[in-house]
């Protein structure tokens, strides 16, 4: 079993600790030891959490205790205490993975921290990486619509598009451009995404267009090797956008068609799930050797 504990936000109903607690209570493979929290006061997470009566005794706890931990979620880079990083130097059994607002860590400022998409960097967390911080969600997003051609040397043109998300979401999108420069080194382009309207079940959706000068089988084949062996990513039928409640799915959904000379990518996926704890999640599993979708399947 892989001890794991989480140390975040201040109390109160934080929905991506609401979510990663979630996740983490019905993993068949770990056992959930500890819940802190700068400031807190051992709230019981039943009281705080109340769908978790009856399935966690544990508390939300004022103090980080590391003993004995094999892993420690941090909600939010500026929660990532100095004594989580100096166990990590000296124990190379222990692992952080951060989730949540993480700009420092996504801008590369500390080398110790692989990019966990795990679509494109699943090598190097499966082979003796020790840390991880999740990208942020509309970037990743972005990245897995435009990863197999950025990964066969077709991205050609500026990308156009909109996204539809939850308030308060803020987009990265010069992350998302960042890692696609670093995948395909010719790429000059741009990429330009408008808002539009949010959209429902607190589900992120991305429309995208871009020129291409490949049929629609050639791109559909591109896109099948990148996401064959993988197991979150699917292509589906159609082009008027996902109509699917994704709510707890850590699955991501693309429609792909061509318009005239541009292709056209639709992308869907829950912002909490895909976007943030599961993918927590799913970097976990990478870095302890368990497959993929352990604790992640619908």
């Amino acid at each position: 079993m892989i001890k794991v504990g989480i140390y975040g936000p201040c109390p109160g109903a934080d929905p991506l600790r609401k979510q990663l607690l979630r996740l983490l209570l019905r993993h068949p493979d770990v056992d959930l030891r500890l819940v802190a929290s700068p400031g807190s006061w051992g709230i019981p997470i039943a009281e705080l959490h109340p769908v978790y009566a009856g399935e966690t005794d544990l508390k939300l706890e004022r103090n980080l205790e590391l003993e004995g931990l094999d892993v420690l979620f941090v909600i939010d880079e500026e929660n990532l205490p100095k004594e989580a990083l100096d166990k990590l130097s000296v124990d190379k059994d222990f692992r952080i993975i951060v989730l949540g607002k993480a700009p420092g860590l996504l801008a590369g400022d500390n080398n110790e921290f692989v990019y966990g998409l795990a679509e494109y960097n699943r090598k190097a967390l499966v082979r003796g990486a020790r840390a991880a911080v999740s990208p942020s969600p509309v970037s990743m997003l972005v990245e897995l619509a435009l990863f197999p051609l950025a990964k066969n040397w077709e991205l050609k043109g500026d990308v156009a598009g909109m996204v539809s998300q939850p308030s308060g979401v803020t987009p990265q999108i010069d992350e998302a451009l960042r890692l696609l420069k670093q995948i395909q080194t010719d790429f000059e382009g741009s990429i330009k995404v408008r808002h539009d309207e949010p959209a429902p079940y607190g589900r992120l959706d991305l429309h995208l267009n871009l020129p291409t000068s490949l049929s629609l089988d050639e791109i559909e084949k591109i896109y099948e090797e990148a996401y064959g062996d993988h197991n979150f990513v699917y292509m589906i039928s159609g082009r008027d956008g996902v109509d699917e409640d994704l709510r707890g799915s850590n699955k991501c959904l693309l429609q792909l068609f061509r318009r005239d000379d541009r292709l056209c990518i639709n992308a869907s996926m829950d912002i909490l799930t895909k976007g943030q704890a599961g993918n927590a999640v799913h970097l976990m599993n990478l870095l302890f050797g368990l497959h993929e979708r352990t604790g992640l399947s619908i």
